[in-house]
């Protein structure tokens, strides 16, 4: 005969109970307590782990990248350093596609990389005798100016660019809109990345 369920958890918490009463721990521990006290010497603390991770140390803080842009002119080299400065960059892949009659899709005969497109958008301060000066920075601005009206390819050096193997531009263009608010000038300037090739031919 089968017993109602309430009757078979009764039965069964009983003999838990009963076995639980069978189990015999041993002794605790015995003697002296344990001690935080670093055995008798001084705790000693130590300085925060290198990188610092808590996200409110960084917050409202600025990582400045500088820009080293240095040029061959008719006067000599000519070498600018912005200590402000914020670049983009971006690349295209060229393909030649063939489409096929009959068929979706194309096929992709030919696929190399193209130049990189360089944006940089710079701050000029006006600098007098290493400490930035309340005034505009006119003189600076024209130095920066006489670099970017060359002729040539420009060498260009920032730990940004340095990751993307940039390290020469052509200057397509550049703009700046008058700042009087304070001692600082933008300049937005695009630019197309440029490196040095070997070309053979067999061809006499």
């Amino acid at each position: 005969m089968k017993l109602p369920v309430s009757i078979d958890l009764a039965a069964i918490n009983w003999a838990n109970y009963m076995s639980k009463r069978l189990v015999r721990f041993g002794e605790g521990r015995q003697g002296e307590a344990p001690s935080w006290e670093g055995r008798g010497e001084a705790i000693k603390a130590q300085d925060r782990g290198v990188p610092i991770t808590d996200r409110a140390w960084w917050e409202g803080r600025y990582v400045l990248c500088p820009l080293r842009l240095r040029a061959e002119t008719e006067s000599g080299t000519l070498e600018v350093e912005l200590p402000d400065a914020v670049a983009a960059v971006s690349r295209e892949n060229r393909i030649v596609s063939t489409g096929l009659v009959g068929r979706d899709g194309t096929v992709k005969e030919y696929i190399n990389a193209g130049d990189w497109a360089v944006n940089l958008v710079v701050g000029v301060q006006a600098v007098r005798d290493g400490v930035i000066a309340d005034e505009y920075p006119g003189d600076e601005l024209r130095t920066l100016r006489q670099l970017l009206d060359t002729k040539t390819a420009i060498e260009v050096h920032s730990e940004f660019l340095a990751i993307f193997d940039i390290t020469k531009i052509v200057i397509k263009s550049y703009a700046a809109t008058q700042m009087t608010e304070a001692n600082y000038q933008a300049v937005s300037i695009s630019a197309v990345s440029d490196e040095d090739y070997e070309i053979y031919s067999n061809e006499y």
